[in-house]
């Protein structure tokens, strides 16, 4: 197993203890949420459980901790090779130099770490204009409410931007208000369902199936939602989804991608130096370097570091464009329009990759 592998692995159960960590906070959140939107309650009862989260969160905080250490240590064991061989300054100069300092402010302000920007810009020089980060601010102010659920914000966001959400199909208005409807469940509120359920309506022709759960989710508010088939609805996990999901939106609207191209590089240059060492002495030696820049070996960084905004046909070598696009056949291969016209015979068209024949008409037209 290679260093950036287990150091994956790792990371993993740093990760997996902080998700335990948080999700005691969350239940904590609940409880004393719980007592204060109700005065008639069993004290004794909620006394004691809160002193069980308490106790569960003490022993997730000391494995988180212990975790991180021990993944420190696995840094410093397995992350061993040089890998100056690979850095080229040049890279980090003129115009490629402002061009880093943008992605880096972009990515602190994902993250909503304003400070940190605004001392990167003063060491660095790096001009950073008001008007781009904004938008950013007011992201990560609605991230924030919604981290400690608080959907209103975010309602009303989705208010303002609703004709834009529906043009692209967005599920995310209704999964705010989902959310709204199955903290009215959990707190057995019957009557608040009921007549939160109208708003619900306007969904009916987009997300049929889910509101029909929903629904049936109210048989079992007096007892227990958490003890029924429908107990999945109340999963903490929904709170982190519903996040993720309005970061998405809200970057996709601002002509942005949902994850930050700082963290897709970094992460691409960690999957591809393993591969790229273990051939160090050929690229030294430059025995198989053709044009400047060209990789010797072909590096394989996984689905998620895939992009494919041009498409080349494999058949006549050439780029596709508006007038030529490419066709996806029934088999799932892809060509492009002028080499499916070529290959039809008799109104029948034979994959040059596969013995499946299909109906040129039964191509369908790949969007990218």
């Amino acid at each position: 197993m290679d260093a950036v592998s287990v150091l994956q692995k790792e990371f993993c159960k740093v990760n997996s203890k902080h998700k335990e960590l948080q999700e005691g906070l969350s239940n904590l959140d609940d409880l004393v949420a719980a007592v204060e939107n109700n005065q008639d309650l069993d004290c004794n009862w909620y006394l004691n459980q809160v002193k069980t989260e308490l106790t569960n969160i003490s022993v997730s905080h000391k494995d988180w901790h212990g975790s991180i250490s021990r993944f420190g240590k696995v840094i410093d064991k397995q992350l061993t090779e040089n890998v100056s061989f690979f850095t080229n300054r040049d890279l980090l100069s003129g115009r490629n130099s402002q061009l880093l300092h943008q992605l880096i402010c972009e990515h602190f302000l994902r993250q909503g770490n304003l400070e940190l920007v605004e001392k990167f810009v003063q060491d660095s020089g790096h001009k950073l204009e008001e008007c781009k980060k904004r938008p950013f601010v007011d992201l990560n102010q609605i991230v924030g409410s919604l981290k400690k659920r608080d959907l209103l914000p975010a309602l009303k966001w989705c208010e303002n931007n609703r004709p834009a959400l529906k043009k692209r199909g967005s599920s995310l208005e209704f999964m705010l208000h989902r959310l709204n409807f199955i903290t009215l469940i959990k707190e057995r509120n019957t009557a608040g369902a009921l007549k939160y359920a109208q708003i619900l309506g306007q969904f009916v022709e987009t997300h049929k199936k889910q509101l029909q759960r929903l629904m049936g989710s109210l048989l079992y508010v007096s007892t227990g939602i958490e003890n029924s088939a429908y107990s999945d609805l109340i999963d903490p996990q929904h709170w982190s989804d519903i996040c993720d999901l309005f970061t998405k939106e809200a970057c996709s609207l601002m002509g942005l991608s949902k994850e930050s191209p700082l963290s897709i590089t970094v992460d691409a240059g960690c999957k591809a130096l393993p591969a790229l060492n273990s051939i160090r002495q050929v690229m030294e030696a430059k025995q198989l370097w053709g044009l400047k820049d060209e990789l010797p070996c072909e590096v394989d960084l996984g689905p998620s570091c895939q992009f494919h905004s041009l498409f080349a046909c494999p058949i006549l070598r050439a780029q596709c464009t508006k007038s030529n696009p490419p066709m996806r056949l029934e088999c799932g291969h892809v060509i492009s329009n002028d080499a499916l016209k070529r290959l039809a015979i008799s109104n029948k068209v034979k994959c040059p990759y596969c013995p499946q024949e299909t109906s040129p008409s039964e191509a369908k037209q790949i969007y990218f």
